[in-house]
């Protein structure tokens, strides 16, 4: 039975759902068949070029009619006993048991790449797909895994050849700067307020650990302040006033910290602060500071208590 009768008659979960041809495995089952039993014919693997230029540039909607086309142009030129795959996302496999000499394969790939070359030169409205082609014939003592092996050295040598066009690397230089333009735009902060950098405490920690690198190198200084929240007596507060205290302190917290530095709650009744380029000593005077706000404010029965440590480089080996 061949390929054409195959896609025919076969059930729909053995042909690939966006270009209707065989699944990889389905076409790499059927190519074995005789590969390993025939040991003649030629494996054709057709790379689509271009893919993600037109999905950067058009949308992934775009990119799949782009694979579609490609799909029904190979179906198109394969003949009735050819066996016609997709082999991956921008991939086709094609094999000709009929195909046994050098120059018939040459001809079959330079027929394939200037089908598509014409198309590409008739499209003036959108970015048209070009293939690269490679071959590599059946020899008596092959099997399909090795056939596959030859022609993807094939294919590597092809695009690091002729194949690979200026225009090509040009589209691919862009795409990079593209994605460094869209890396920076993701990253890159906003900032609406003045103030700290007000984190949850599982970023705090990756924070708080880079630093620690880093300080290995650079020598740079850096403070840990715990800040902690206590009724006159030294216990917890009351759950029901505490919420809102501790909102206040958040906001007394970023006021009076630089730009930045950083902080996070850490319990219902505590803030850890993290100030960059301060001593012990300094660190001590920004917490006297928040303190002093915190009393301002009415909190006569409420108690601020402050600790503080330097920060040390990170050591290895050490728990």
């Amino acid at each position: 039975m061949n390929w054409k009768q195959i896609k025919k008659q076969t059930r729909g979960e053995n042909l690939d759902s966006l270009t209707g041809v065989l699944k990889k495995n389905v076409a790499e089952e059927r190519i074995a068949s005789i590969v390993n039993t025939e040991h003649t014919g030629t494996l054709f693997l057709c790379d689509v070029n271009r893919l993600q230029r037109i999905n950067n540039q058009y949308g992934h909607l775009a990119g799949d009619e782009c694979l579609k086309q490609v799909a029904q142009i190979l179906d198109y030129m394969t003949h009735r006993d050819d066996i016609l795959g997709r082999y991956g996302g921008d991939e086709f496999i094609i094999f000709v048991p009929s195909c046994r000499r050098e120059e018939q394969a040459q001809e079959i790939c330079r027929r394939i790449e200037k089908r598509f070359r014409d198309s590409a030169g008739r499209e003036s409205d959108r970015i048209s797909p070009t293939v690269t082609a490679a071959y590599v014939l059946c020899r008596p003592e092959d099997t399909y895994k090795s056939l596959l092996g030859r022609i993807w050295e094939e294919l590597e040598k092809q695009g690091a050849g002729q194949h690979t066009s200026s225009e090509q690397k040009q589209d691919r230089r862009n795409h990079y700067i593209k994605d460094v333009k869209r890396v920076r735009r993701e990253l890159i902060e906003q900032i609406k307020e003045p103030g700290a950098f007000c984190q949850n405490y599982g970023t705090f920690k990756g924070i708080y650990r880079f630093l620690e690198r880093g300080l290995i190198r650079s020598g740079q200084e850096a403070c840990v302040i715990l800040l902690t929240v206590v009724d006159e007596q030294g216990g917890s507060l009351i759950p029901y006033e505490k919420d809102t205290l501790m909102e206040q302190l958040g906001e007394y917290i970023g006021a009076a910290l630089r730009i930045g530095d950083v902080y996070t709650r850490y319990s219902s009744s505590q803030y850890l602060v993290l100030v960059i380029d301060t001593t012990e000593g300094q660190a001590g005077m920004i917490a006297e500071r928040i303190k002093e706000r915190f009393l301002e404010d009415g909190r006569g029965k409420d108690i601020l208590i402050h600790h503080c440590y330097e920060l040390q480089p990170a050591r290895f080996g050490e728990e």
